[in-house]
């Protein structure tokens, strides 16, 4: 072989070490970028879900704030209500209990 042909060869190879060595590099970064992407996503993802999940909560609170002051107005009218009965009652068992001496 001759020395041009073995130069060539060497310069070849060489060639190819250098691609295959950029393309390596290459690949490693685009895995580096793409991890790096990937983990800004999660991040992000967590992010909006901590709000998310806050924001429902204090929702969450709202309402049965709500439901608890609509109940307490509801037994306070019913406790209203079973007092008119029981006062109304009152004045007929007083009478009948009058009406019971008197006759006795």
């Amino acid at each position: 072989m001759s020395r041009e042909a073995m130069e060539s060869l060497a310069a070849s190879e060489e060639l190819v070490r250098r691609m295959r060595a950029d393309a390596a590099a290459a690949a490693k970064q685009s895995i580096a970028d793409a991890r790096e992407s990937g983990e800004r996503l999660i991040a992000e993802a967590i992010r909006k879900s901590t709000e998310e999940i806050g924001e429902l909560a204090r929702q969450s609170d709202e309402k049965a704030k709500a439901d608890a002051q609509d109940l307490a107005g509801n037994n306070e009218n019913r406790k209203a209500v079973m007092r008119a009965k029981a006062e109304s009652r009152v004045d007929q068992a007083v009478a009948l209990i009058v009406e019971r001496i008197v006759n006795s």
